[in-house]
Formats: structure tokens, sequence, C-alpha cells
């Protein structure tokens, strides 16, 4: 009886857990460049990019992408409080500048 039990605990066996590989990292995906580079060099990039992409004889639309996208990079772009919608140019620049008279009205301009 007690040779009949030895053979049964000897043939059970413990398997290890067979775990699922991970995907590599997407980094392709990520921008080192956007998260890493100053606001000063993405807007030399983004002038370079809209400067030397050649004439598609669409200007106004060629500006809009240029002030939206450097709207996104100052962090002036976004949501309409309002509308919920995407700021177009217009509001950007109106932004801009309504920084800049607050900017100049408290003296900060180191004259």
């Amino acid at each position: 009886m007690c040779c009949i039990v030895l053979c049964i605990v000897i043939s059970l066996q413990v398997f290890p857990p067979s775990f699922r590989e991970l995907p590599p990292p997407s980094l392709e995906l990520f921008d080192l460049d956007e998260a890493f580079s100053s606001e000063r060099s993405r807007l030399a990039q983004l002038a370079n990019k809209c400067l030397s992409g050649g004439d598609t004889g669409n200007n106004e639309a060629d500006l809009e992408y240029f002030i939206r996208e450097c709207g996104r990079v100052l962090g002036v772009g976004g949501e309409n409080p309002v509308t919920g919608l995407e700021l177009d140019a217009r509001q950007i620049l109106y932004s801009i500048s309504l920084h800049l008279a607050e900017f100049k009205k408290t003296g900060q301009l180191g004259e």
C-alpha cells in the first residue's frame, strides 16, 4: 500500500505557468523631437517645414495650418470653452495678442 501511494506522488508534476509574450514598445510612434526640444526649436522646425513645402496654391489653408500648429506648440490652441470646437487661426491670433498686451501692461519687457 505504501508503494502505491509513493508511485502516485512521484507521478504528479507541476508545470510553471506560461505567460504571454508582451509586444515590443511602439517607440516609432513617439516623437522624441517634440518631447525633448524647446518651443523655439519646434517653431523653427515648423517654419522650415512650411517654407520648404513649396507652393501648393492654397495659401489661406497653409497659413491656417501654420497658425494652428504654432498655437499648439505655444499651448494656445485647443478647444473653445464656449462652443467646444477647435480654435481657428483668428481666435488663436486674438488670444496671443491678448497675452502680449497683458505682458506689455505689466512692464516685464526689461526695458
